[in-house]
């Protein structure tokens, strides 16, 4: 199945089984004769988006690390071979900027007694099954509120999408953000229930919280803040001498305070408040190139009105509360959950303010980050349907708008995204190769000959070899290739030619907004067979990229009903590859036997320089 998924998503399949189901669903309540599969239509509703999210990331997900997991990886092996109580917990503990992992590493440490090793793909499923946690912490709410739970058909095709694909299938990430989401808005749930057990529970998330990242020490004061509206001064006291006590540690043990090096927010105040506000709102941020030039993207200035509106609900959540005499536990859980994903964007403007519009785009937000946008959407929603619950009217008018407006959200995440993750599984599956033979990573940096450890020259090469030796990475099993020096002598298909390509030579400004080349590569249609890599060779070098199917424009995604076309290309700056003059072919088979893999010059030649 996972195979299958990868060549082809299937996802003009899931759009007509959602738009079929919402249909059948809507004519349940227009016609008696419906009414009776109204259950089941509903619950189709909710399980489908969930179910197809999995689907595809297990399609995807490879078992390569990428980038930081192999600082993960690091100290796996350090805490495997190292000694001393005091040893162990500096490893345990130690600092990544200014985070300390060790939920992450405890995570890893499971895996590999359970396993005898790291599993980055079972890393990343695990990571995202947090995010069914967050779902039913949403679903109790509904409940606690007396609410139809069919209200409650929106929230998983906010949450279950592509907008936050990077830290949806990167390993770190996975088991970083979405578990961080979740134990913040475990700890507010329990904080607000009355009991001691709860309070206990609640110290527990925090605990944890803050130990999976740094802005997880926003719970601390979420809670105090909490029980000080309780009015429960005892337990506010020892909450209060817990935090100090854990933060002591944290700052105390083995620390060094990093300096971010950016200006300061009140330099740029209407800049910053923009900022602001275009993160909270970042859940409408697409999956296209946004470079540094002097345009407002429409995505980005969506993504600051989305932000005004989500504030405007949290001020109408606040003012619920005030007029609100019963104070059920879900006031104080949506009013802690506001108050995290809110208080962590306001961290995030702080350690990186701007001085420039938003809305010219660039390198303003990692894909990672969008889970914030995503979770804080999903809460915007169930705050603003609670609000309105006994207008009858008026709660039905948001809940079908906000049903169209999420079906919408859903649906273009995957439409723009899901090349993206395949890009991303391509790069990754080459990654060996591209070690074994150049001792680099095609997955990491922007020049060539990068890798993890800021291009140390032996670090990751001692690494890999202790990990393979240990076998917590498996990472040289995933080269299914000839060696470099032997790939086209053992695969050329003598007197066949690959049809010509068509080859774009662009200025593209990078991250850093700097004009640097950019090379595309796109095969003619209907090319036999298909191709998997284009291969660059020289004298010195055999390079390959991977050859990673077009999609359909929308319109001929709807004629055809199939996400991928027939064209390949690959975009690449020219820096990603070295200097020198080169020979492209194309190579191809591999798919079902290893061994059978076919390269056919096109009788073309590159200049790199």
């Amino acid at each position: 199945m996972d195979n299958s998924f990868l060549q082809n998503p299937r996802l003009f399949e899931y759009f007509v089984l959602v738009l079929v189901l919402a249909l059948l669903f809507g004519l349940t309540f227009l016609s008696k004769s419906l009414q009776k599969f109204r259950d089941f239509l509903g619950l189709g509703l909710i399980i489908v988006p969930v179910g197809y999210f999995y689907i595809i990331l297990s399609a995807h997900v490879i078992n390569v690390p990428y980038e930081d997991d192999y600082n993960l990886l690091e100290t796996i092996y350090n805490l495997k071979n190292g000694s001393g109580f005091t040893n162990t917990a500096k490893i345990l503990f130690e600092q990544v900027n200014q985070h300390r992992f060790a939920f992450e590493r405890i995570v890893m440490l499971i895996m590999v007694f359970f396993t005898g090793t790291v599993d980055i793909k079972l890393q990343v499923m695990l990571g995202n099954l947090f995010m069914l946690g967050i779902l039913y912490l949403f679903f109790l709410t509904f409940k606690k509120e007396k609410v139809s739970w069919y209200y409650f058909i929106p929230v998983p095709y906010i949450l279950f999408n592509l907008v936050y694909f990077e830290n949806a299938i990167w390993g770190i990430a996975a088991i970083q953000n979405t578990p961080l989401l979740f134990f913040a808005m475990l700890t507010v749930y329990f904080i607000g229930k009355p009991d001691k057990r709860s309070w206990i529970f609640a110290v527990l998330a925090a605990i944890v919280t803050m130990f999976i990242s740094g802005s997880g020490m926003l719970t601390w004061i979420i809670g105090g803040v909490i029980l000080l509206f309780q009015k429960r001064y005892k337990l506010l006291a020892q909450w209060i001498g817990i935090a100090i006590v854990f933060i002591l540690f944290y700052f105390l043990f083995d620390y060094q305070f990093v300096s971010t090096g950016h200006g300061k927010v009140w330099e740029h105040p209407i800049f910053n408040l923009i900022f602001i506000f275009g993160f909270w709102g970042n859940a409408l941020y697409l999956d296209i190139p946004h470079p540094l030039t002097p345009v407002f993207y429409k995505d980005m200035v969506l993504c600051v009105f989305l932000g005004m509106g989500i504030f405007a609900v949290f001020l109408g959540w606040i003012t619920r509360m005030f007029l609100n005499k019963n104070m059920p536990w879900t006031n104080w859980f949506l009013l802690g959950a506001f108050m995290f994903l809110m208080g962590t964007g306001a961290m995030f403007i702080v350690s990186r303010p701007s001085g420039n519009f938003l809305m010219y785009g660039g390198n303003i937000f990692s894909r990672r980050y969008m889970i914030f946008g995503v979770v804080l959407l999903a809460i915007a929603y169930v705050g603003l349907i609670l609000i309105v619950k006994n207008y009858k009217n008026i709660s039905l008018s948001v809940f079908v708008l906000s049903l169209v407006g999420c079906l919408a959200l859903n649906f273009v995440s995957y439409f723009y995204s899901i090349r993206s993750v395949r890009e991303q599984h391509e790069k990754l599956s080459l990654d060996a190769y591209y070690w074994k033979n150049y001792n680099t990573l095609l997955s990491v940096g922007f020049n060539y000959g990068d890798k993890p450890f800021w291009n140390h020259p032996t670090k990751m090469k001692n690494l890999i070899n202790n990990l393979e030796k240990q076998g917590l990475l498996h990472l040289y099993e995933t080269d299914k290739l000839p060696p470099a020096n032997r790939l086209i002598q053992e695969t050329e298909k003598v007197d066949e030619y690959a049809p010509k390509l068509n080859i774009q030579l662009s200025i593209r400004n990078n991250d850093d907004n700097m004009p640097i080349r950019y090379i595309k590569f796109e095969t003619k249609k209907r090319m036999h067979p298909k191709p998997a890599y284009f291969v660059l060779v020289s004298d010195q070098y055999t390079n390959l990229l991977p050859a990673i199917p077009v999609p359909n424009s929308l319109s001929d995604f709807l004629k055809k009903r199939t996400y991928y076309g027939e064209k390949y290309s690959y975009s690449f700056y020219k820096r990603k590859v070295p200097k020198g003059k080169f020979d492209i072919w194309i190579l191809s088979g591999g798919e079902k036997d290893s061994g059978k893999w076919e390269s056919r010059y096109t009788r073309e030649k590159i200049f790199i320089f």
